[in-house]
């Protein structure tokens, strides 16, 4: 079963999801990655998750409820 916020989402709003994304991955994985304390536990799970989602809606797959 698709959730409901997957399943009622235009191309156009996943772009701007996407694009949100991309403005977290630059301003705040790279820059923390760069520090001397790097990346969490937390931050790797949350890059997991955001590259999950991705490459299912690149790949056209609709998102599922855990």
């Amino acid at each position: 079963m698709s959730s409901p916020v997957d399943s009622h989402l235009t191309d156009k709003e996943k772009r701007v999801i996407l694009d949100a994304i991309a403005f977290l991955e630059h301003f705040y994985f790279d820059k923390k990655m760069k520090q001397a304390s790097g990346l969490n536990k937390t931050d790797y799970e949350k890059l997991a998750l955001i590259n999950s989602v991705k490459a299912k809606w690149a790949l056209g797959i609709h998102l599922k409820d855990s």
